[in-house]
Formats: C-alpha cells, sequence, structure tokens
C-alpha cells in the first residue's frame, strides 16, 4: 500500500518527460532513512549507561538497565512522534499539490541541494554502518563503540638503546 501511496505522489511532482529522474530521487529518499536511523542510532545510543549494546546487560537485567532501555525507546518513538510535525508542509489534497507545482520558483540549485544531502546521507550511512560491522572499527566511537584501546599491540620497530652509540642508530627515530 505504501508503494502505491508513493507512486501517486511521483505522479502528481514530476513533469512530463523526468517521471523516472523524479521517481529515482524520492525511492532513494525514502529508502535511505533505515540506514541513516541506524547509523545515527549506532551513535546516540552508545551514550547510554549502561551499555545497550553489551549483551551482558540484557543477562544480568538490573533495574538501571531496565531504565537505560525505557529510556532508548522514549527517544527512539519521540523522534518517531516528532516527524509527524513535518505533515503539516505537505500539500492536504491534489489540487493544493498541482497550485504549489504551478506557481512556486524554480531554480536548479534546489535540485543541486537535494542530490548533495542524498549523497552525504549516503556516504554518512555507508560508513557508520560499515564501520560497525568489522570488530577492527566497531570500538571507534564514530561507529558508536566506546573507544578503542590505545595501548600498541606490536614491538616499535626502532628503539632507542643505550648501548648503541654510533652515529647511524642516532638517525632512527625513536
Amino acid at each position: 500500500a505504501n508503494f502505491v501511496v508513493s507512486t501517486f505522489v511521483v505522479v502528481e511532482m514530476a513533469d512530463h518527460g523526468n517521471e523516472g529522474l523524479v521517481y529515482g530521487l524520492m525511492t532513494t529518499a525514502a529508502n535511505l532513512g533505515s540506514p541513516v536511523a541506524n547509523a545515527i542510532a549506532n551513535q546516540v545510543y552508545r551514550l547510554f549507561e549502561p551499555s545497550i549494546s553489551s549483551t551482558n546487560n540484557y543477562i544480568e537485567d538490573t533495574l538501571a538497565f531496565r531504565r537505560t532501555v525505557f529510556y532508548s525507546f522514549l527517544l527512539s518513538y519521540g523522534f518517531s512522534f516528532l516527524s509527524l510535525a513535518v505533515l503539516y508542509f505537505l500539500p492536504r489534497q491534489k489540487a493544493e499539490a498541482q497550485e504549489r507545482k504551478a506557481t512556486w520558483s524554480r531554480r536548479p540549485i534546489y535540485g543541486y541541494v537535494t542530490v548533495a544531502m542524498l549523497s552525504v546521507a549516503f556516504i554518512y550511512s555507508l560508513m557508520v554502518n560499515f564501520m560497525s560491522m568489522f570488530p577492527s572499527t566497531m570500538c571507534l566511537e564514530f561507529a558508536g563503540g566506546d573507544g578503542c584501546d590505545s595501548t600498541p599491540t606490536k614491538q616499535p620497530m626502532y628503539s632507542n638503546s643505550s648501548n648503541s652509540s654510533n652515529a647511524s642508530s642516532a638517525m632512527l627515530p625513536p
């Protein structure tokens, strides 16, 4: 049903000859919502204590963790209800949509800004979601982790030993 309604919107918004382009942009915008929401959720929910990402918290099931889960649901549903405010800006009926289309100004910058915003949203969600999948990057705060351990896992290639006093070892980095 959602697909049929969005297709009707495309019919009303598109001019003759660019229906495919308008349909592609509107479909891209609709399909980017979920990956962008997941990326933002990864970054926001890492701030909650006790951590929602830790499976031990689900097993222990403390009162503090239940409160954290409650706040996460409250935040999620709060943003869902906040999105209803956008309905105010939509046309009420087909006649109003056609009137806006006929009377509102058209500028190429609107298209450029739309494509730029969709591109940034796509790249952002792709980066954060892929970084949160791999063990080497899932610990990064940008990917929703708690921060990676900064202790080096390998021995340094060069060491400053006090036994070597020749000039060639003095040129090596510490």
